[in-house]
């Protein structure tokens, strides 16, 4: 029998990210479950899949480090040759097949389109079922502004002009009929992402429960956290950051590996949550969309009083325009980018230069590696393995005190570390 297919089109800033990078680093756990979460299309996000079936001028905001130096034609025509093999390879034991491409929803915008996905999993799968979480649309937007940053936009935040006419994206009445009457109205799974109609109020858990896959995943996991907004301060520092670019010889372009290093930094020094519209903003844009979402409640939702939850109201009024860049606020997020930027390169140069220390050790070259070990201790003062193979060197050398000197800078600074430990029984030992 063919597996059953779970197919998971978003939206975007619904936690895809985070079910995409939980699913893929977990793949010899799903395969031991008997589901298959396939590698071709992506190792966490399968945008490879609705990207092959869409003409190349509409894939220029994918990542460019997605074509692997062969350019967008010939890695698509790989992946196409790379899926079909995997796909007709899969084990016996294979009882589901999942696959997460929230550019399902946004590049798959006609009936034609989503046909031809379907066409393409058809011959490998049985039951096929669509799995969409919606958010409601002011909140989409915001948060869709850090994004926006990320492919370089960087004007300041503010939410469309328009309503579902000119956003098709929003209309999620027509975006589900649409995929509906392609896979039946059986197969679709739509969703509501909100904490408190989500499993435990996670995105993660919900998505895992609605595919009955039993993966355990901890709650401090880091792949739980991904594609995260910012804080106010690190939005400015963005910006300012892509005026900046944008006014240099070499320009500003969301292709630029400078340009996509540095707001990973940001995202990953600086994870808030984003820009907010003041909610008579937020209502306003809203109001445009009550019909769509009313015909969404009606059809889908019908025990549910309101598709979304009410706005809150505000007794302050909205602000005259977008919020201009703070310079203070980047400032201050630009002094904590640095700091742990300079934390990190002095980490990497101190474990480097343990490294080597250890390797001088065992060739029998002790002033090599003593050299090499004070340099590690320079960059970071107590860090652990160069402080093991000091302590170690100075035990040799007969130098109790030295050792124990050692021990009582790891024993402050790790001290649960294996490094301490050994310390600890060679003095004991010795």
């Amino acid at each position: 029998m063919k597996p059953d297919l779970l197919l998971h089109i978003g939206q975007s800033k619904t936690g895809t990210s985070s079910i995409q990078r939980v699913l893929g680093a977990r793949r010899a756990a799903l395969a031991r479950l008997g589901v298959c979460y396939p590698a071709s299309p992506g190792w966490a996000n399968h945008g490879m899949l609705p990207a092959s079936l869409v003409p190349l001028s509409r894939l220029g905001h994918f990542n460019p480090a997605l074509w692997d130096g062969i350019g967008a034609e010939a890695r698509l025509s790989r992946f196409r040759r790379e899926f079909q093999a995997e796909m007709s390879g899969l084990p016996a034991t294979t009882r589901l097949v999942i696959l997460s491409a929230e550019q399902c929803g946004g590049l798959l915008d006609t009936r034609e389109l989503i046909t031809a996905l379907r066409d393409l999993l058809a011959p490998h799968v049985g039951r096929m079922r669509v799995v969409i979480y919606l958010r409601r649309q002011d909140q989409h937007a915001a948060s869709g502004y850090t994004q926006a940053l990320r492919v370089a936009h960087v004007g300041p935040p503010m939410l469309p002009r328009h309503g579902p006419e000119a956003l098709p994206h929003y209309d999620y009445a027509r975006q589900l009929d649409d995929w509906a009457g392609v896979f039946g109205e059986d197969a679709m799974l739509p969703r509501i992402f909100e904490r408190p109609r989500l499993l435990n109020g996670d995105a993660v858990d919900d998505f895992l429960a609605l595919a009955e896959v039993p993966l355990q995943v901890p709650a401090e996991d880091p792949d739980r956290q991904s594609n995260l907004s910012l804080t106010p301060g690190g939005i400015d520092l963005v910006r300012a950051m892509g005026q900046h670019l944008k006014a240099s010889p070499a320009g500003l372009t969301a292709a630029s590996p400078l340009w996509r290093r540095f707001t990973q930094a940001a995202s990953e020094a600086l994870p808030g949550r984003g820009w907010r519209p003041h909610p008579a903003e937020a209502a306003a844009f809203l109001a445009r969309f009550e019909q769509v979402n009313e015909a969404v409640r009606r059809r889908w939702f019908p025990d549910q009083p309101t598709l979304f939850e009410p706005l809150e109201p505000s007794a302050t009024p909205p602000p005259a325009g977008p919020p201009p860049l703070d310079p203070e606020a980047a400032l201050e997020a630009a002094c904590i980018l640095l700091e742990q930027d300079l934390r990190a390169a002095a980490l990497r140069e101190a474990n480097q230069l343990a490294q080597i220390g250890a390797l001088h050790a065992r060739l029998g070259e002790a002033p090599q590696a003593m050299a090499a070990l004070r340099a590690a201790i320079r960059a970071v003062p107590d860090h652990p393995m160069a402080q093991q193979h000091l302590a170690e060197a100075a035990l040799r050398a007969g130098d109790r005190a030295g050792a124990e000197a050692h021990l009582a800078v790891l024993r402050r600074a790790h001290p649960d570390h294996a490094a301490t430990a050994r310390v600890e029984r060679l003095l004991t030992l010795a």
